[in-house]
């Protein structure tokens, strides 16, 4: 609870301090500079809410309470759809997407899989610079659909390697780093709802490669908890 509150007051302390200089300096700043600071109130409540919800979803999953809700819907627009607007935070960033040979349409709970999704294009973005580019490939591969994020960041040290999955752990290069250490492990939770799974390749300082594994029809749903 202390290092969730510590992440929480870190966007919120933000917000607080952007605002009251709004309000200190208002008739002495440029529209220029009020944008600026508009921008970095905007970011910091994306992050904040960000993280208010994967705590939601972290405390529904633990108590075994998320349920499939599944459709049919067009996999290929929820990727490109997720990394545009992932991409238009930090719009200096490069992202090459690669979509090929997936089938036109599965069967799964589209907000379910575009939320572990964020959270690995997000987890690309928050551990690799901003000049570095996100690749993001497709691939249909017999009854599943294959997603990989790469990134080109600080990746994540061979000790750590093993326990990335775990609820809140943190590895030992992004402890400075804001985050509570739930994201792939909600991730890894909502894919294996799916019956499908979570694959995390990494070199420490060379980059982290996250495989999202889809099964294309998924109805029913699979009982795991954290």
């Amino acid at each position: 609870m202390a290092l969730l509150a510590h992440q929480l007051r870190t966007p919120l302390s933000t917000i607080n301090a952007l605002a009251q200089g709004l309000i200190r300096r208002a008739d002495r700043l440029s529209t220029h500079d009020i944008q600026l600071k508009a921008e970095k109130i905007w970011r910091a409540s994306l992050r904040l809410d960000e993280l208010i919800e994967t705590i939601l979803s972290y405390t529904r999953a633990s108590a075994g309470s998320i349920m499939l809700n599944p459709s049919e819907f067009h996999l290929a627009e929820l990727i490109k759809r997720a990394c545009r607007e992932q991409g238009g935070q930090e719009p200096e960033r490069a992202f090459h997407l690669d979509i090929k040979d997936m089938p036109e349409m599965i069967i799964g709970d589209p907000v379910l899989l575009e939320q572990a999704l964020v959270i690995v294009v997000s987890n690309a973005m928050k551990y690799s610079r901003p000049d570095q580019p996100i690749d993001v490939t497709a691939r249909g591969e017999d009854s599943l659909v294959r997603i990989t994020v790469k990134d080109r960041g600080i990746g994540i040290g061979e000790r750590d390697l093993p326990f990335v999955l775990q609820p809140f752990f943190r590895g030992r290069n992004a402890k400075k780093l804001p985050g509570t250490g739930l994201g792939l492990s909600l991730a890894w939770y909502i894919l294996k709802l799916h019956g499908g799974n979570l694959e995390v390749e990494s070199r420490e300082r060379r980059g982290t490669r996250v495989s999202l594994i889809v099964p294309e029809t998924n109805t029913t749903g699979f009982s795991y908890s954290i």
